[in-house]
């Protein structure tokens, strides 16, 4: 007699491990944490990406209405408001809340367009020397502070854009 309880036992608690109910709740929290972290990630990079796209579009405008004014160094600060803004007028909304006028940098080169002495052609179409106008930003991202609760440090967002200059 002590025999059959023993197997009835086993037959009894085999059941209990068999039993399926739950496993989906189961299974849920532990892919949860994961898809979160996924997801937050999506978000941050789809922000950051956006950014970025503001802040090219921003030293595009920059250029472009740097290659037509008359007077380079009158426009500078008109040409940052723009990058920033989309607008030369001051007081404006910045078109990402955290990028500053400070952050747009404007330089110029100067190339050498001399005439070909066979030819008489020049390189480039224009005068003796052609000016390039170069409008870069370099600033630290702030973002939706998802990074930094995962502890990576700040990341810099960074863009250029060179146009020549035309003159009016």
């Amino acid at each position: 007699m002590p025999n059959r309880r023993f197997r009835f036992r086993l037959i009894a608690i085999g059941h209990r491990f068999g039993d399926n109910r739950g496993v989906a709740a189961v299974e849920a929290a532990l892919t949860f944490p994961f898809l979160v972290a996924v997801s937050a990630g999506l978000f941050e990079f789809g922000s950051m990406f956006y950014n970025f796209q503001l802040m090219q579009t921003g030293v595009r405008d920059a250029g472009r209405y740097l290659s037509r004014v008359p007077d380079l160094a009158a426009a500078e600060d008109s040409a940052k408001r723009l990058a920033v803004t989309g607008s030369i007028l001051s007081g404006q909304t910045a078109r990402v809340g955290w990028w500053k006028t400070e952050h747009v940098q404007i330089s110029y080169r100067t190339t050498a367009n001399p005439r070909d002495a066979t030819t008489g052609l020049r390189n480039y179409r224009g005068a003796d020397t052609i000016t390039t106008i170069r409008v870069s930003t370099t600033a630290p991202y702030e973002g939706m502070g998802l990074l930094s609760a995962i502890g990576l440090s700040t990341i810099q967002i960074g863009a250029s854009h060179e146009e020549r200059y035309v003159g009016h």
